[in-house]
């Protein structure tokens, strides 16, 4: 066999070495899936001294409360959101609290997989706590960093991690409730969903059914929460032209100021309607005073302050978008700086001056070593491999991680050790100072020399068994930046250069394990052949096989396993997912089931116009229709649920839901007249409604009936994410989509009590099943003089007038607690109750008169 050939293949096998030592250290590595303990009132405490009592929002924060339900600020932890952002070795979760403004009151480490010496220093850091303080992470791009030393790594990953948590998000203590479908329907009627329109945070695109932009809507919060009236701040929503330029309508969304300003405010015809005659170009310089700008009589400073808060929300969209600030960027480049100097100095005869070297080796002491800080270390390595590579802040350093393997594995060239690193500079230095040298004898010199090997395999088999051991302190190279905070590192650096006077390069020769990982790869010729090295490698690999345990997943004890949530938009509404599960890529299953909504919406709403449903709706053929057979399926259901209810729930409404705003062509400004009802209701009826036996086919014996699978969809769709998270080997987790709900294993659930949000009606425990709720109260409106609501009979034409208020149902499968929660406010008390005992179903009712009923 060809002797390259052979030489290149034994290059490989120890590149193949370090990477099979990667992978063992990365199975046998605890899950960075943070504790992530519920916030206590301590906790608050210790940023809000006056917090009385902790409140969760909308959003996942834990607002902060006083005695008299003032809000104080908010908190969250950046995990888990931020568990994939590496700092020097690991990463971290922080609880971070946020005054009432948005901005940074103060950060706390809760837990964090990084390197101990480096958290400390930078918990002990002021210039970093001054870095982040009044950060508003929502609005602004992340502060500059300066002067932390070696921990740099470390707090660019948890600003990042801020940033990753809180950036975008639009926490706000005062106005914390997401903007609904409905909301964007009473600026634009015919709006069919909108999207945050990145990167103006903040502004909502609107889109027709057809896919075309209607508009924008802005809300003014976050930016204006510091703007107050007479009492408090007040929240708009503005509705925006295509143009992104004409004001269309400013409306009042919520107010912390005085009532009776505010009214007065509603009652002025005039005055909301005359902020929309300027451009949104003309507001961030707009002068009131100038423009001769008048308020609302009576509510002076309640009229200017939402004037002045839409004048400071476009002002900040009108900003040019700040760039990430380039951290650290003279160390950056100095770092670069460095390492193609050494390269210089490997490939050239420059390292034979030895007047040059001299002076590189200060240069190297004093810049890479004591400012800088960057060392290659077990650390370092072992923290990579468990944790992944901090390639967003480290460019720099994995660079010269990359020389200092791979320039000795294919040239032959330490460039590390002889070029790179400060600390045995620093050796080299001492050297000098005595005249006379010691050696040890030959034999003993050879035993010396096994010692950084032994301490490499030593270090390499407890990472493996004691994944949490800082392996930073079995090298002294923490104390460069660290000082005597490093207790182990500094006694480690101070002796072995003390000794190093006296024994030439001591400590890399004889206790070095880095120096015997980079010695590992290093051909040594041309003609290389399989060594010691080699196959004592091959036993510490096959060793640690045996050792490291099967799986990485580590079972939390009992109760207390962190809870993971993904969240996103779906069907004009919210949608989360809790877990309980170690999931190693959180983003790809967030992607997964995104996917699986958007596919579900453009497949089977009617809202949406190329969906299966759209299609079967605007063909108005009476004979057979190809249809998919998941639409096939719904439709089954909805058929039996149809005969079920005596009529009552049906699916073929869509038109009369339609005629009474409540359908894709929007908001309805009088119902529809005795002639229009009539003929609508002879386009509705399931009787009217044929499918096949294989569910691939459908026909209407009306070429103008229409379906309206609203009532099922989010059900059917909540058991679909179901079925994605069993595939994906989830075992404990809640699934919400609008209210609907699932688990598996069991999680509290609350029964919202739909006269105040706030107080549930019962919280229960839902195990292994799905829980879906239908209502009156939220889709109740007026029009033209009477009050209507959104389920619509099929027999009348008109909005139920049910005698239940709200109805939980708690079933097997999302589908079926959704359709017949629907079912039961349509049929009404007395048939529930009847229905009720021919189904296997639990049913929680809030009668018309307010008497809540439980299941027997």
């Amino acid at each position: 066999m060809n002797a390259r050939f052979l030489n290149l293949l034994l290059k490989v096998w120890r590149l193949a070495v370090l990477a099979a030592a990667a992978l063992l250290l990365q199975r046998a590595a605890v899950p960075q899936k943070h504790s992530n303990p519920a916030i206590s009132l301590e906790a608050a405490r210790e940023f809000f001294p006056a917090a009385a009592q902790l409140s969760i929002t909308t959003s996942g924060a834990v607002a902060a409360l006083d005695s008299e339900d003032a809000p104080l600020g908010t908190l969250v932890t950046t995990s888990p959101e931020a568990d994939h952002i590496t700092g020097y070795s690991g990463p971290s979760n922080l609880l971070v609290a946020m005054d009432k403004t948005g901005r940074i009151a103060g950060v706390k480490i809760l837990e964090s997989a990084d390197t101990p010496s480096h958290v400390e220093s930078l918990m002990r850091n002021r210039a970093f706590a001054q870095s982040i303080q009044g950060w508003n992470p929502s609005l602004e791009p992340p502060p500059r960093i300066e002067g932390i030393g070696g921990s740099t790594l470390t707090g660019l990953a948890m600003i990042e991690g801020i940033a990753e948590k809180i950036g975008g998000s639009h926490i706000s203590m005062r106005f914390p409730e997401p903007v609904s479908l409905d909301e964007i329907r009473t600026l634009f009627p015919g709006a069919a969903s909108f999207l945050q329109d990145h990167p103006r945070k903040g502004w909502y695109r609107v889109t027709a059914p057809d896919g075309s932009v209607t508009g924008y809507v802005i809300r003014t919060s976050p930016v204006s929460d510091g703007i107050t009236g007479y009492a408090g701040p007040t929240e708009c929503l503005v509705s925006i032209g295509p143009d992104q330029q004409t004001l269309r309508e400013v409306r009042i969304r919520k107010s912390y100021d005085t009532d009776e300003y505010v009214e007065r405010i509603l009652e002025d015809k005039t005055y909301l309607k005359s902020l929309t005659k300027w451009k949104t170009s003309q507001w961030p310089s707009l002068n009131f005073e100038a423009e001769r700008f008048e308020g609302v009589a009576g509510a002076t400073l309640t009229s200017a302050s939402i004037a002045e808060s839409i004048r400071e929300r476009l002002k900040f969209d009108a900003a040019p978008q700040a760039p990430k600030p380039a951290n650290i960027s003279a160390k950056d480049a100095t770092l670069w700086l460095l390492l193609a100097l050494a390269l210089l100095q490997s490939f050239t005869k420059l390292r034979s001056y030895d007047w040059f070297r001299r002076v590189w080796q200060l240069v190297l002491i004093c810049v890479l070593g004591l400012w800088l800080g960057q060392f290659l270390s077990l650390g370092l390595f072992t923290g990579w491999a468990k944790n992944g590579v901090p390639s967003s802040q480290a460019a720099p350093l994995i660079a010269l991680t990359a020389a200092a393997l791979l320039i000795p594995w294919g040239a032959r060239r330490q460039v590390y050790c002889h070029h790179l690193c400060p600390h045995g500079a620093a050796q080299e230095w001492l050297m000098r100072l005595s005249k006379r040298q010691l050696h040890a004898p030959a034999r003993v010199h050879r035993w010396l020399l096994m010692l950084p090997n032994l301490l490499l395999v030593s270090a390499f088999f407890a990472a493996l068994l004691f994944p949490r051991l800082a392996l930073s302190n079995l090298e002294p190279f923490d104390f460069w930046v660290l000082g005597t905070a490093a207790v182990i590192p500094a006694v480690l650096a101070v002796a072995g250069l003390c000794l190093s006077i006296f024994v030439p390069m001591a400590y890399c020769r004889y206790g070095c394990p880095t120096g015997a990982l980079l010695g590992f790869v290093r051909s040594t010729s041309n003609h290389e052949r399989f060594s010691r090295r080699d196959a004592i490698a091959l036993l510490v690999l096959c060793a640690a096989f045996v050792l490291t345990p099967r799986t990485t997943e580590r079972l939390e004890p009992a109760g207390q396993n962190p809870v993971h949530t993904l969240r996103g938009n779906a069907f004009g509404t919210t949608w989360s997912v809790k877990l309980k599960d170690v999931v190693p890529d959180q983003k790809s299953l967030h992607e997964t089931l995104s996917t699986e909504l958007v596919r579900i919406e453009g497949t089977l709403s009617h809202w949406s116009e190329g969906s299966a449903t759209s299609r079967f709706n605007a063909n108005s053929s009476t004979d057979e229709q190809p249809i998919p057979e998941e639409l096939g399926r719904l439709v089954e259901f909805a058929l039996q649920l149809h005969q079920a209810s005596g009529g009552e729930y049906d699916i073929t409404v869509a038109p009369l839901v339609a005629a009474w705003g409540y359908g894709p062509p929007g908001a309805s400004h009088k119902p529809p007249s005795p002639e229009e009802m009539t003929e609508l209701l002879t386009r509705v009826g399931s009787d009217k409604l044929t499918l096949s036996p294989d569910r691939q086919r459908l026909r209407k014996s009306h070429p103008r009936l229409e379906l309206d699978l609203g009532s099922i969809l989010q059900g059917y769709a909540v058991d679909r994410l179901f079925s994605l998270l069993e595939e994906a080997g989830c075992r404990d987790f809640l699934i919400e989509v609008g209210g609907e709900l699932r688990s598996k294993n069991s999680w509290r659930v609350a029964i919202e009590d739909p006269r105040d949000p706030n107080k549930p009606l019962e919280v229960i425990a839902l195990k292994d099943s799905a829980l879906a709720t239908s209502g009156l109260a939220r889709t109740r409106r007026k029009l033209a003089g009477e009050t209507v609501s959104h389920i619509i009979s099929p027999k009348t034409g008109h909005p139920i007038a049910s005698s239940i208020e709200a109805c939980s149902v708690m079933s097997g499968t999302c589908l079926e607690a959704d359709g017949w929660s629907t079912a039961f406010i349509a049929s009404g008390l007395t048939n529930t109750e009847n229905l009720t005992k021919a189904k296997t179903l639990k049913v929680w009712l809030l009668d018309a008169t307010g008497t809540y009923r439980r299941p027997e």
